[in-house]
């Protein structure tokens, strides 16, 4: 048996994560059921600002408690600042439901449900609950999923296929980015390109540096399988639309 002392990250699927598991769809299907009564756009975009606002105010103090957690500045610079993969979703999905950003909604819709949505099933950190290190992650992280949900559902926001095609270079652009960020910072390891998480995630394990094209190949079925909702919803369309034609 793996001593406490060797675990790497947080029990999965006990008590605490499971309900940060169930609060990932809960949060913007209560939302979405709350204001589905409402005319107009007014109450929603009221909620969409405040809902952002307080999520941005988060990820602040989420950083603030990063920062105090390091011994040195150079620790929180190559592992807290707020430009991985999940963060960068969480900030889109704030500006697509703040400026109704199809661009942004599509990167947060496609990243969120990839990548995200993952590391919420496989977090990789070691504050159990109720610290505020777990709480912040899974704010954080729920977050992204929230605020895209929100826009889905409330604001009747939604991908194409193209969608996949124009997040996915947006992606790379991004990992590309942040290469160069790592290679400026000198040590860190933003998007895991230098070398896989902790946690025990199923989608590392190829070896460095042959993950990275593979997870290239994952996130576009990933991207796909995230879109399959909506082609469904509109063949199921063109079908009722057919048979109300024909009736």
């Amino acid at each position: 048996m793996v001593g406490a002392s060797m675990i790497a990250h947080i029990p999965y699927f006990d008590t605490p994560h499971w309900v940060a598991i169930a609060m990932t769809p809960l949060v913007p299907v209560l939302l979405w059921w709350v204001l589905k009564s409402k005319e107009g756009d007014l109450w929603k975009d009221r909620v969409a600002y405040i809902l952002a606002g307080l999520l941005f105010l988060h990820e602040i103090a989420y950083r603030i408690f990063h920062y105090s957690t390091c011994e040195t500045m150079t620790e929180f610079l190559h592992h807290s600042l707020p430009i991985n993969i999940c963060p960068l979703a969480l900030f889109c999905s704030m500006i697509a439901i703040c400026r109704r950003s199809q661009l942004a909604y599509e990167m947060a819709y496609f990243w969120g449900f990839a990548a995200t949505l993952n590391s919420i099933l496989t977090p990789d950190i070691k504050w159990a609950f109720p610290s505020f290190g777990f709480i912040g992650y899974f704010v954080s992280h729920c977050g992204a999923i929230w605020l895209v949900l929100y826009a889905t559902l409330v604001l009747k926001m939604r991908p194409e296929w193209k969608s996949i095609w124009r997040a996915f270079i947006a992606f790379n652009v991004t990992l590309v980015i942040l290469a160069v960020v790592n290679i400026a910072l000198g040590g860190a390891n933003y998007a895991f390109l230098l070398e896989a998480p902790e946690a025990d995630t199923p989608f590392f394990f190829a070896p460095w540096p042959w993950y990275t094209p593979v997870l290239e190949l994952i996130s576009v079925g990933m991207f796909a399988v995230a879109y399959l909702p909506f082609h469904f919803m509109d063949r199921w369309k063109v079908k009722a639309s057919a048979d109300e034609s024909v009736g």
